[in-house]
């Protein structure tokens, strides 16, 4: 049911669409209207979220309580929450266009990038706002959070930066083409098994999977995929 409604909405338009992380209640979906449209699971339109822009990225929190929405033409960060059903908006208090946007995935802290590479880790429980300037030196473009909280970002100057959750760089490496798609995983070790999300895997280049262990960061591992092979298109 959904699906046809949005082909009849947004027939030519690049369509993003993100479920409502934990019960499945809602779907949200952008296209090229500057709108992010909520439906149920029933198809039902349940709200539509006006923008000021074009949707960058939105992200749903663990529990699926909260929305966030940031646009190419505002430095505010939109929440729709999902229990009252109402918009609000965070000033993110960035000077530059925001680029990237992903929730944790144990606690309440929201990480934004911005085109410039500079970072801002917002606290939804307490609002606290960390901005981190220079955190890389060219747009961000990737990241991810692992399950004790530390934020892997990749952006455009081809670095990886590894932070705490008060934003600091605990590791930093470069790699030699784009990164993207990155994931924290547990590595298996000849000495022992541990539980610990301590590698970073991204894909540099769409050609290259590029591994780097937090506890060992002088010796990542770079698996080189064949020509004929073509580009990497996703993993796990």
């Amino acid at each position: 049911q959904v699906f046809s409604l949005l082909e009849k909405a947004w027939s030519g338009s690049p369509v993003q669409f993100a479920w409502q992380k934990t019960l499945g209640n809602f779907l949200a979906v952008t296209g090229g209207d500057r709108a992010v449209k909520i439906f149920d699971r029933h198809g039902q339109k349940r709200n539509e979220i006006s923008l000021p822009g074009n949707c960058v990225a939105m992200d749903w929190d663990k529990d699926g309580d909260t929305l966030a929405i940031i646009t190419d033409k505002s430095s505010a960060i939109f929440l729709w929450d999902a229990n009252t059903n109402k918009t609000s908006q965070v000033d993110s208090g960035m000077r530059d266009a925001m680029s990237f946007l992903l929730w944790s995935r144990v606690g309440t802290l929201l990480a934004v990038g911005t085109t410039k590479g500079n970072l801002l880790i917002y606290n939804r429980q307490t609002s606290r706002k960390i901005p981190v300037l220079g955190k890389h030196t060219k747009r961000i473009t990737c990241g991810c959070w692992s399950t004790e909280n530390l934020l892997a970002l990749g952006g455009e100057d081809k670095m990886i930066t590894i932070s705490n959750q008060e934003g600091d760089t605990i590791r930093q490496t470069s790699v030699s083409s784009d990164p993207s798609d990155m994931q924290f995983s547990v590595m298996k070790t000849d000495e022992r098994v541990s539980t610990r999300e301590s590698t970073v895997s991204v894909v540099v280049g769409k050609k290259t999977l590029f591994l780097f262990n937090l506890n060992d960061p002088d010796n990542p591992i770079d698996l080189k995929f064949q020509q004929p092979y073509g580009s990497i298109v996703t993993y796990r």
